[in-house]
Parts: C-alpha cells; sequence; structure tokens
C-alpha cells in the first residue's frame, strides 16, 4: 500500500527521479541566448509523425537549492516546499548516452503531528544528447520509503519540445526509481512513447 507521507530528510534523497546540478542553461526556461534554440520545429508536420517508443535508464545525483535558484517550471505549484537540483547520466532510445539535468520541487505537508513530509515531486528536466539534440519534460510524482535512507519513488513523464530533431516532440511515459539520503545518489527507468 502507497505511504502519501515520507519524511523530510528521506524524501529528499529520493528526489534524484529526474533528474547533476543545473548547467548554465536553464532546464526551467529558455534564457534570452537559449529561446532561439528551443522551438516549433522546421516546418515538419507532428502529426503524421508515429509514436516512437522510448527507454531509458539513468543514475542521477541531487544538490539542495533554494527557491530563487529554482525558478521557474510549469510542474511546480505554489505550496509549501523544498527544492533540489538533479543531474545524471542516462542510456535512453533515440538519443544514446544523455546528460540530464532537472530542478525538482518536493511538495511538503503536515502529518498527523504537525510536522512537515513530502508528498509529491514536482520538476522540469532536459534530456541531452551526444550531439546537443534536447528533450524537455516535465515528471509528477509520488514517493514512498523503502528501508533505511532509502526511498522509492514513481510517477509519470510529459515530454514538451525541445531543440533539433525534438523541436516540437510530445509524448509520455512513466518512471519508476530509488533514491538513497546517506548517498545522495538514485537511478530510475522510464518507458512510454515519444512523437518527433
Amino acid at each position: 500500500m502507497f505511504r502519501p507521507f515520507v519524511r523530510v530528510p528521506i524524501l529528499l534523497a529520493a528526489c534524484v527521479v529526474s533528474s547533476v546540478s543545473c548547467s548554465e542553461r536553464s532546464p526551467i526556461a529558455p534564457t534570452g541566448q537559449d529561446a532561439g534554440g528551443v522551438q516549433s520545429g522546421p516546418s515538419q508536420n507532428l502529426s503524421t509523425q508515429p509514436d516512437r517508443p522510448i527507454k531509458g535508464d539513468c543514475t542521477t545525483t541531487i544538490t539542495f537549492i533554494d527557491a530563487d535558484t529554482a525558478g521557474q517550471c510549469a510542474a511546480f505549484e505554489p505550496v509549501p516546499s523544498a527544492y533540489i537540483a538533479i543531474g545524471g547520466t542516462c542510456t535512453i532510445s533515440h538519443l544514446g548516452r544523455t546528460e540530464l539535468s532537472a530542478v525538482q520541487q518536493l511538495i511538503l505537508m503536515p502529518d498527523a503531528s504537525g510536522q512537515l513530509v513530502v508528498t509529491e515531486l514536482r520538476n522540469c528536466s532536459t534530456f541531452t544528447a551526444a550531439n546537443g539534440d534536447r528533450l524537455l519534460h516535465t515528471t509528477a510524482g509520488a514517493v514512498e520509503p523503502a528501508g533505511g535512507a532509502d526511498v522509492a519513488f514513481s510517477g509519470s513523464m510529459t515530454f514538451a519540445g525541445g531543440t533539433g530533431r525534438f523541436a516540437g516532440a510530445s509524448g509520455t511515459a512513466t518512471f519508476r526509481g530509488t533514491a538513497s539520503l546517506a548517498t545522495n545518489t538514485g537511478a530510475f527507468s522510464f518507458d512510454g512513447t515519444v512523437v518527433y
């Protein structure tokens, strides 16, 4: 049975799901310098593109950040929260060896004793292929204890554009993973479809 509340210290490690520290280019929103790179694509008609299976396996690390550093993300909610930057390396179909960067919101709610616990995780993330093409996505998920300082998490991803061949990309996937507060590392896998 899913336990909806996880103590903040344990969950912070779990939220490694999506997602190495943020790079100079924000995974959340394009800067003026990046804005030209995120586009709807060169008049490709995505309605005629097939749904392509996409799978990935990632290893991650986390760094705690403040709300100002986290910036804005379409998946974030205006509720009590903590934030982490996530980075990692993935092997993903259609991208190969891929770098991951994300900013994640840990949604906090009081438990029966009044102590704040994490109930959900949400983030904006970027997968960057070796050739520089980027696939953007948001995630939302739940976290539960997995024993000791470990947690398990699962949820959904929504692909939402990018650069290069992923300009205008769309699709969804589900993810599942684990993380350790003791090492601030984690791993997750995902499986779904992407249109590009």
